[in-house]
């Protein structure tokens, strides 16, 4: 909905919504929370299992090299300013999320679920879940995962 307070209420509800190795895919947190509250029917729960690795943090970090006279201690009023061109030419390429993501802990991931509306119903933490993997092959990828139950209050 985008935002649209006005057409909120006129698009199609659900009953819940489940999401699995998804909330962590966010730029931005609250937006996805915000169009989950929207697309549920007042009662309806949105389920989620998966890890809290924010695939859009730490692309377009700020290095050494990257400041205009090569000091971390320098600091700036307006970002930018202390950013030589090398830093702008090594994230051009890059959608401008990746240098505005956050990074949540499931503390504040859990708050800013209440603060949009939910309450929750029960969480776990720590589920050891294997991912994409074969389970003939060497390799296999686990992550600790949060897995919680949240119903949208009227």
């Amino acid at each position: 909905v985008d935002g649209d307070e006005s057409q909120a209420d006129s698009v199609e509800k659900f009953n819940a919504v489940v999401c699995s190795f998804f909330i962590d895919t966010a730029p931005s947190l609250p937006h996805y929370l915000i169009t989950i509250y929207h697309m549920l029917e007042n009662g309806g729960l949105f389920v989620s299992i998966g890890p809290l690795m924010w695939h859009w943090s730490g692309h377009g970090a700020v290095l050494p090299d990257d400041l205009a006279n090569g000091s971390m201690n320098e600091t700036s009023n307006v970002q930018g300013d202390f950013i030589n061109a090398k830093h702008k030419q090594r994230t051009e390429h890059l959608d401008q999320r990746y240098l505005q993501s956050v990074d949540f802990t499931w503390e504040e991931t859990r708050a800013l679920i209440v603060n949009c509306g939910f309450e929750i119903l029960e969480e776990e933490f720590d589920i050891r879940t294997r991912y994409t993997s074969d389970a003939m092959s060497m390799k296999k990828v686990d992550y600790d995962c949060v897995f919680f139950v949240a119903r949208k209050i009227a």
